[in-house]
Protein backbone atom coordinates (compact mmCIF):
# COMPACT_ATOMS: atom_id res chain seq x y z
CA UNK A 1 0.00 0.00 0.00
CA UNK A 2 1.46 3.57 -0.95
CA UNK A 3 2.92 5.64 1.55
CA UNK A 4 0.30 8.72 2.37
CA UNK A 5 2.36 11.57 1.12
CA UNK A 6 2.38 9.60 -1.84
CA UNK A 7 -1.65 10.55 -2.52
CA UNK A 8 -1.22 14.19 -1.73
CA UNK A 9 -1.97 16.33 -4.62
CA UNK A 10 0.17 19.45 -5.74
CA UNK A 11 -1.33 22.92 -4.96
CA UNK A 12 -2.11 23.92 -8.02
CA UNK A 13 -4.43 26.96 -9.46
CA UNK A 14 -7.65 25.14 -8.24
CA UNK A 15 -11.42 26.60 -9.47
CA UNK A 16 -14.11 27.57 -7.62
CA UNK A 17 -14.71 23.98 -5.83
CA UNK A 18 -10.60 24.17 -4.35
CA UNK A 19 -11.98 27.16 -2.03
CA UNK A 20 -14.12 24.83 -0.34
CA UNK A 21 -12.64 22.65 2.52
CA UNK A 22 -12.47 19.22 1.27
CA UNK A 23 -15.33 17.58 3.78
CA UNK A 24 -18.06 20.08 2.08
CA UNK A 25 -16.28 19.35 -1.73
CA UNK A 26 -16.33 15.30 -0.88
CA UNK A 27 -20.04 15.75 0.40
CA UNK A 28 -21.39 17.60 -2.48
CA UNK A 29 -19.66 14.45 -4.57
CA UNK A 30 -20.61 11.23 -2.23
CA UNK A 31 -22.65 9.87 -5.53
CA UNK A 32 -20.06 10.49 -7.77
CA UNK A 33 -17.59 8.74 -5.18
CA UNK A 34 -19.70 5.72 -5.10
CA UNK A 35 -20.20 5.56 -8.39
CA UNK A 36 -16.28 5.53 -9.32
CA UNK A 37 -15.86 3.19 -6.37
CA UNK A 38 -18.36 0.46 -7.98
CA UNK A 39 -16.57 0.89 -11.24
CA UNK A 40 -13.45 -0.14 -9.78
CA UNK A 41 -14.64 -3.37 -8.21
CA UNK A 42 -18.03 -4.80 -10.07
CA UNK A 43 -16.36 -7.13 -12.60
CA UNK A 44 -13.31 -7.39 -10.65
CA UNK A 45 -13.47 -7.58 -7.18
CA UNK A 46 -17.17 -9.04 -7.45
CA UNK A 47 -19.65 -10.44 -10.06
CA UNK A 48 -21.30 -7.72 -12.54
CA UNK A 49 -24.74 -9.84 -11.28
CA UNK A 50 -24.21 -9.03 -7.72
CA UNK A 51 -27.06 -6.43 -7.06
CA UNK A 52 -26.80 -2.72 -6.87
CA UNK A 53 -28.26 -2.67 -3.23
CA UNK A 54 -25.90 -5.93 -1.84
CA UNK A 55 -22.84 -4.29 -3.52
CA UNK A 56 -23.18 -0.63 -1.98
CA UNK A 57 -24.38 -1.81 1.19
CA UNK A 58 -22.79 0.20 3.66
CA UNK A 59 -20.72 2.33 2.14
CA UNK A 60 -22.14 5.31 2.00
CA UNK A 61 -22.33 5.50 5.86
CA UNK A 62 -18.90 5.04 6.29
CA UNK A 63 -18.05 7.13 3.32
CA UNK A 64 -19.85 10.17 5.68
CA UNK A 65 -17.68 8.60 8.66
CA UNK A 66 -14.62 9.96 6.40
CA UNK A 67 -16.15 13.14 5.53
CA UNK A 68 -17.25 13.91 9.28
CA UNK A 69 -13.36 13.16 10.17
CA UNK A 70 -11.92 15.64 7.88
CA UNK A 71 -14.83 17.74 8.82
CA UNK A 72 -14.32 17.54 12.77
CA UNK A 73 -10.47 18.23 11.96
CA UNK A 74 -11.05 21.38 9.71
CA UNK A 75 -13.27 22.70 13.01
CA UNK A 76 -10.67 21.70 15.53
CA UNK A 77 -8.12 23.98 13.75
CA UNK A 78 -5.37 21.88 14.64
CA UNK A 79 -3.59 18.71 13.53
CA UNK A 80 -4.67 15.66 16.42
CA UNK A 81 -3.34 12.84 16.96
CA UNK A 82 -6.02 10.47 18.36
CA UNK A 83 -6.87 7.68 16.46
CA UNK A 84 -9.85 6.71 14.70
CA UNK A 85 -13.00 5.84 16.95
CA UNK A 86 -13.87 2.14 15.72
CA UNK A 87 -16.32 1.95 13.14
CA UNK A 88 -19.50 -0.21 13.68
CA UNK A 89 -20.33 0.83 9.80
CA UNK A 90 -17.20 -1.27 8.97
CA UNK A 91 -17.68 -3.86 11.56
CA UNK A 92 -21.14 -4.48 10.29
CA UNK A 93 -19.87 -4.56 6.54
CA UNK A 94 -17.14 -7.28 6.83
CA UNK A 95 -19.92 -9.42 8.52
CA UNK A 96 -22.06 -8.69 5.86
CA UNK A 97 -19.41 -9.80 3.37
CA UNK A 98 -19.18 -13.14 4.67
CA UNK A 99 -22.51 -13.61 4.29
CA UNK A 100 -22.25 -12.84 0.74
CA UNK A 101 -19.08 -14.90 0.14
CA UNK A 102 -16.36 -12.34 -0.18
CA UNK A 103 -12.78 -13.48 0.60
CA UNK A 104 -10.93 -11.31 3.37
CA UNK A 105 -8.48 -10.16 0.32
CA UNK A 106 -11.53 -8.64 -1.51
CA UNK A 107 -13.11 -7.15 1.94
CA UNK A 108 -10.02 -5.11 1.72
CA UNK A 109 -9.56 -3.85 -1.86
CA UNK A 110 -12.20 -2.66 -1.01
CA UNK A 111 -11.71 0.01 1.04
CA UNK A 112 -8.36 0.52 -1.21
CA UNK A 113 -10.74 1.43 -3.94
CA UNK A 114 -12.91 3.60 -1.76
CA UNK A 115 -10.04 5.41 -0.79
CA UNK A 116 -8.78 5.59 -4.73
CA UNK A 117 -12.18 6.67 -5.58
CA UNK A 118 -11.95 9.97 -2.67
CA UNK A 119 -9.31 11.01 -4.14
CA UNK A 120 -9.83 11.04 -8.21
CA UNK A 121 -13.00 12.59 -7.17
CA UNK A 122 -11.41 15.17 -5.29
CA UNK A 123 -8.71 15.74 -7.82
CA UNK A 124 -11.25 15.99 -10.99
CA UNK A 125 -13.36 18.76 -8.33
CA UNK A 126 -9.94 20.41 -8.76
CA UNK A 127 -9.50 20.75 -5.09
CA UNK A 128 -6.41 20.99 -2.66
CA UNK A 129 -6.11 18.18 -0.35
CA UNK A 130 -3.26 18.95 2.48
CA UNK A 131 -0.82 16.18 3.70
CA UNK A 132 -2.78 16.26 7.19
CA UNK A 133 -6.57 15.31 4.74
CA UNK A 134 -4.77 12.63 3.30
CA UNK A 135 -3.38 11.34 6.79
CA UNK A 136 -7.14 11.39 7.90
CA UNK A 137 -8.31 9.62 4.89
CA UNK A 138 -5.55 7.55 5.16
CA UNK A 139 -6.15 6.34 8.80
CA UNK A 140 -10.13 6.21 8.55
CA UNK A 141 -9.56 3.65 5.88
CA UNK A 142 -6.98 1.49 7.58
CA UNK A 143 -9.18 1.62 10.61
CA UNK A 144 -12.22 0.72 8.50
CA UNK A 145 -10.16 -2.27 7.19
CA UNK A 146 -9.23 -3.45 10.35
CA UNK A 147 -12.69 -3.52 12.27
CA UNK A 148 -14.23 -5.32 9.14
CA UNK A 149 -11.80 -7.67 8.78
CA UNK A 150 -12.11 -8.32 12.64
CA UNK A 151 -15.80 -9.06 12.49
CA UNK A 152 -15.01 -10.79 9.36
CA UNK A 153 -12.70 -13.18 10.93
CA UNK A 154 -14.75 -13.53 14.38
CA UNK A 155 -18.13 -14.38 12.19
CA UNK A 156 -16.25 -16.75 10.25
CA UNK A 157 -14.34 -18.39 13.31
CA UNK A 158 -17.49 -18.90 15.00
CA UNK A 159 -19.53 -20.06 12.54
CA UNK A 160 -16.56 -22.91 11.89
CA UNK A 161 -16.42 -23.94 15.12
CA UNK A 162 -20.77 -24.28 15.10
CA UNK A 163 -20.50 -26.25 12.05
CA UNK A 164 -17.38 -28.79 13.64
CA UNK A 165 -19.97 -28.92 17.19
CA UNK A 166 -22.87 -30.03 15.41
CA UNK A 167 -21.27 -32.58 13.23
CA UNK A 168 -19.73 -33.82 16.27
CA UNK A 169 -23.16 -33.94 18.07
CA UNK A 170 -24.74 -35.62 14.98
CA UNK A 171 -21.92 -38.24 14.72
CA UNK A 172 -22.11 -38.51 18.32
CA UNK A 173 -25.87 -38.87 18.46
CA UNK A 174 -26.25 -41.33 15.39
CA UNK A 175 -23.47 -43.62 17.89
CA UNK A 176 -25.70 -43.35 20.46
CA UNK A 177 -28.78 -45.17 18.94
CA UNK A 178 -27.20 -48.56 17.93
CA UNK A 179 -26.16 -48.26 21.07
CA UNK A 180 -29.37 -48.26 23.03
CA UNK A 181 -30.29 -51.24 20.85
CA UNK A 182 -27.04 -53.39 21.81
CA UNK A 183 -28.01 -52.76 25.63
CA UNK A 184 -31.73 -53.27 25.07
CA UNK A 185 -30.35 -56.65 23.49
CA UNK A 186 -28.31 -57.44 26.07
CA UNK A 187 -30.99 -57.01 28.85
CA UNK A 188 -33.43 -58.64 27.10
CA UNK A 189 -30.96 -61.82 26.69
CA UNK A 190 -30.16 -61.45 30.22
CA UNK A 191 -33.97 -61.43 31.29
CA UNK A 192 -34.42 -64.77 29.38
CA UNK A 193 -31.67 -66.94 30.80
CA UNK A 194 -30.19 -66.64 27.18
CA UNK A 195 -27.06 -65.73 28.98
CA UNK A 196 -25.88 -66.02 32.30
CA UNK A 197 -25.84 -62.46 34.09
CA UNK A 198 -22.46 -63.41 35.99
CA UNK A 199 -20.64 -65.07 33.00
CA UNK A 200 -17.63 -63.55 32.00
CA UNK A 201 -18.73 -62.34 27.90
CA UNK A 202 -21.51 -61.04 29.35
CA UNK A 203 -20.27 -58.89 32.30
CA UNK A 204 -17.00 -57.42 29.48
CA UNK A 205 -20.06 -56.87 27.20
CA UNK A 206 -22.27 -55.24 29.52
CA UNK A 207 -19.30 -52.76 30.79
CA UNK A 208 -18.11 -51.89 27.27
CA UNK A 209 -21.64 -50.79 26.61
CA UNK A 210 -21.64 -48.66 29.42
CA UNK A 211 -18.20 -46.98 28.60
CA UNK A 212 -19.42 -46.39 25.19
CA UNK A 213 -22.36 -44.22 26.51
CA UNK A 214 -20.41 -42.79 29.12
CA UNK A 215 -18.60 -41.77 26.18
CA UNK A 216 -21.13 -40.64 23.94
CA UNK A 217 -22.79 -38.86 26.54
CA UNK A 218 -19.89 -36.73 27.63
CA UNK A 219 -19.37 -35.91 23.40
CA UNK A 220 -22.89 -34.46 23.30
CA UNK A 221 -22.45 -32.36 26.43
CA UNK A 222 -19.26 -30.86 25.00
CA UNK A 223 -20.95 -30.58 21.30
CA UNK A 224 -23.65 -28.80 23.38
CA UNK A 225 -21.62 -26.61 25.61
CA UNK A 226 -18.87 -25.51 23.12
CA UNK A 227 -21.82 -24.54 20.86
CA UNK A 228 -23.37 -21.61 23.09
CA UNK A 229 -26.99 -22.92 23.32
CA UNK A 230 -28.53 -20.96 26.20
CA UNK A 231 -28.94 -23.52 29.23
CA UNK A 232 -32.58 -25.01 29.25
CA UNK A 233 -33.62 -23.82 33.42
CA UNK A 234 -35.97 -26.17 35.02
CA UNK A 235 -37.09 -26.08 38.89
CA UNK A 236 -35.07 -29.32 40.57
CA UNK A 237 -35.24 -30.64 44.21
CA UNK A 238 -31.42 -30.48 45.51
CA UNK A 239 -31.77 -33.24 47.72
CA UNK A 240 -33.20 -35.27 44.29
CA UNK A 241 -30.35 -34.36 42.34
CA UNK A 242 -27.44 -35.43 44.86
CA UNK A 243 -29.28 -38.67 45.65
CA UNK A 244 -29.49 -39.00 41.67
CA UNK A 245 -25.56 -38.61 41.25
CA UNK A 246 -25.22 -41.16 44.10
CA UNK A 247 -27.57 -43.66 42.43
CA UNK A 248 -25.70 -43.62 39.02
CA UNK A 249 -22.63 -44.27 40.72
CA UNK A 250 -23.80 -46.61 43.31
CA UNK A 251 -22.60 -49.76 42.08
CA UNK A 252 -19.67 -49.10 41.15
CA UNK A 253 -18.77 -47.35 44.21
CA UNK A 254 -20.08 -50.85 46.26
CA UNK A 255 -17.96 -52.86 44.03
CA UNK A 256 -14.93 -50.78 44.92
CA UNK A 257 -16.23 -51.00 48.93
CA UNK A 258 -16.32 -47.07 48.81
CA UNK A 259 -19.34 -45.90 50.87
CA UNK A 260 -21.57 -42.88 49.74
CA UNK A 261 -23.56 -40.36 51.95
CA UNK A 262 -25.95 -37.47 51.10
CA UNK A 263 -26.09 -34.33 52.65
CA UNK A 264 -28.37 -31.68 52.49
CA UNK A 265 -29.26 -29.25 55.25
CA UNK A 266 -32.32 -27.77 53.57
CA UNK A 267 -34.20 -28.87 50.41
CA UNK A 268 -35.61 -26.71 47.82
CA UNK A 269 -35.94 -26.19 44.09
CA UNK A 270 -33.34 -24.39 42.27
CA UNK A 271 -33.48 -23.78 38.74
CA UNK A 272 -31.06 -25.39 36.62
CA UNK A 273 -30.58 -27.38 33.21
CA UNK A 274 -30.63 -31.05 34.55
CA UNK A 275 -29.34 -32.36 31.88
CA UNK A 276 -26.15 -30.17 31.77
CA UNK A 277 -25.36 -30.16 35.92
CA UNK A 278 -26.61 -33.67 35.92
CA UNK A 279 -23.92 -34.47 33.67
CA UNK A 280 -21.34 -32.63 35.16
CA UNK A 281 -21.91 -33.74 39.18
CA UNK A 282 -21.95 -37.47 37.79
CA UNK A 283 -18.52 -36.92 36.34
CA UNK A 284 -17.47 -35.50 39.60
CA UNK A 285 -18.94 -37.96 41.69
CA UNK A 286 -17.76 -40.81 39.16
CA UNK A 287 -13.83 -39.40 39.51
CA UNK A 288 -14.55 -38.91 43.44
CA UNK A 289 -15.59 -43.31 43.86
CA UNK A 290 -12.64 -43.78 40.62
CA UNK A 291 -10.02 -42.12 42.93
CA UNK A 292 -10.85 -43.09 46.29
CA UNK A 293 -8.95 -45.49 48.23
CA UNK A 294 -10.99 -48.73 48.37
CA UNK A 295 -12.89 -48.98 51.85
CA UNK A 296 -12.77 -44.77 51.70
CA UNK A 297 -15.93 -42.83 51.29
CA UNK A 298 -17.80 -40.12 49.11
CA UNK A 299 -19.74 -37.05 50.31
CA UNK A 300 -22.35 -35.38 48.51
CA UNK A 301 -23.54 -32.11 50.25
CA UNK A 302 -25.09 -29.04 49.22
CA UNK A 303 -26.07 -25.45 50.56
CA UNK A 304 -28.14 -22.39 49.27
CA UNK A 305 -26.75 -19.34 51.15
CA UNK A 306 -27.81 -15.80 49.54
CA UNK A 307 -27.41 -16.11 45.45
CA UNK A 308 -25.58 -19.37 45.09
CA UNK A 309 -26.07 -23.13 45.29
CA UNK A 310 -23.17 -24.36 46.80
CA UNK A 311 -22.79 -28.61 45.86
CA UNK A 312 -19.58 -30.36 47.25
CA UNK A 313 -18.30 -33.52 46.25
CA UNK A 314 -15.42 -34.74 48.73
CA UNK A 315 -13.29 -37.85 48.54
CA UNK A 316 -10.78 -40.25 49.95
CA UNK A 317 -8.22 -40.00 47.07
CA UNK A 318 -5.70 -39.11 49.43
CA UNK A 319 -4.76 -35.73 48.08
CA UNK A 320 -3.40 -34.15 45.07
CA UNK A 321 0.31 -33.37 44.62
CA UNK A 322 0.65 -29.65 44.29
CA UNK A 323 1.07 -29.09 40.37
CA UNK A 324 -1.66 -31.12 39.67
CA UNK A 325 -4.17 -29.11 41.13
CA UNK A 326 -4.16 -26.44 38.56
CA UNK A 327 -4.04 -29.29 35.92
CA UNK A 328 -7.42 -31.38 37.28
CA UNK A 329 -10.01 -29.52 34.96
CA UNK A 330 -7.64 -29.83 31.77
CA UNK A 331 -8.95 -32.30 29.09
CA UNK A 332 -7.36 -35.55 28.36
CA UNK A 333 -5.25 -34.88 32.07
CA UNK A 334 -5.82 -37.94 34.52
CA UNK A 335 -5.17 -37.29 37.65
CA UNK A 336 -3.88 -40.83 38.48
CA UNK A 337 -1.65 -42.66 35.54
CA UNK A 338 -3.30 -46.08 37.25
CA UNK A 339 -6.99 -45.07 36.27
CA UNK A 340 -8.44 -46.31 32.80
CA UNK A 341 -10.22 -43.26 30.75
CA UNK A 342 -9.90 -40.40 29.02
CA UNK A 343 -9.49 -37.37 31.40
CA UNK A 344 -12.19 -35.38 30.04
CA UNK A 345 -14.74 -35.91 33.37
CA UNK A 346 -13.86 -32.55 34.88
CA UNK A 347 -13.27 -30.54 32.18
CA UNK A 348 -16.79 -31.19 30.54
CA UNK A 349 -18.22 -30.40 34.57
CA UNK A 350 -16.29 -27.07 34.39
CA UNK A 351 -18.12 -26.75 30.73
CA UNK A 352 -21.44 -26.95 31.63
CA UNK A 353 -20.76 -24.81 35.24
CA UNK A 354 -19.42 -22.30 32.87
CA UNK A 355 -22.60 -22.69 30.95
CA UNK A 356 -24.64 -21.63 34.17
CA UNK A 357 -22.20 -18.92 34.52
CA UNK A 358 -21.38 -20.86 37.75
CA UNK A 359 -17.66 -21.72 39.22
CA UNK A 360 -15.82 -25.36 39.28
CA UNK A 361 -12.81 -25.41 41.97
CA UNK A 362 -11.10 -27.91 43.96
CA UNK A 363 -9.70 -27.70 47.67
CA UNK A 364 -6.61 -29.87 48.26
CA UNK A 365 -6.37 -31.63 51.51
CA UNK A 366 -3.25 -33.51 51.54
CA UNK A 367 -2.99 -36.84 53.06
CA UNK A 368 -6.72 -36.98 52.89
CA UNK A 369 -8.65 -36.06 49.42
CA UNK A 370 -10.02 -33.40 47.86
CA UNK A 371 -13.05 -31.37 47.40
CA UNK A 372 -14.79 -30.73 44.06
CA UNK A 373 -17.02 -27.64 44.93
CA UNK A 374 -19.39 -26.59 42.33
CA UNK A 375 -21.20 -23.41 42.77
CA UNK A 376 -24.51 -22.07 40.41
CA UNK A 377 -25.74 -18.80 40.69
CA UNK A 378 -29.82 -19.34 42.61
CA UNK A 379 -31.95 -18.84 39.21
CA UNK A 380 -35.57 -18.09 40.10
CA UNK A 381 -38.47 -18.37 38.06
CA UNK A 382 -38.74 -15.11 36.31
CA UNK A 383 -35.02 -15.79 35.26
CA UNK A 384 -36.54 -18.83 33.68
CA UNK A 385 -39.13 -16.65 31.81
CA UNK A 386 -36.74 -14.19 30.96
CA UNK A 387 -33.66 -15.28 30.50
CA UNK A 388 -33.57 -18.93 29.00
CA UNK A 389 -35.14 -21.25 26.41
CA UNK A 390 -36.02 -24.40 25.46
CA UNK A 391 -33.83 -26.42 23.33
CA UNK A 392 -34.16 -30.11 21.89
CA UNK A 393 -33.37 -32.60 24.18
CA UNK A 394 -32.07 -34.91 22.04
Amino acid sequence: MENPGDLALPRTACNTGAMEPLHAVLAARRQDIIDRWKAMVQGTLVSESMSTVELVDHLPSFLNEVIAALRSDHLAGVAGTSEPDESQTAADHGGQRLRLGFSLDAVVREYGALRDAIVDSARDAGAQISFREVEIIFRSIVGGIADAVSEYSRQRDAEQQRQHNEHFAFIAHELRNPLFSAKAAVDVLKATGAIRADARAAATLERSLHRMQDLIDHSLNVARVASGIEVHREPVSLKSLLEDAALTIAVEAEAKSVALSVRVDEDRDVYLDLRLVGSALNNLVRNAVKYSHRDGHVELRAVIAETRTCIEVEDSCGGLPPGDVLEAFAPFVRLNSTETGFGLGLAIAKQAVDAHGGTLRVQNLPGKGCIFVLELPVASVSHEGAGSRDVPRD
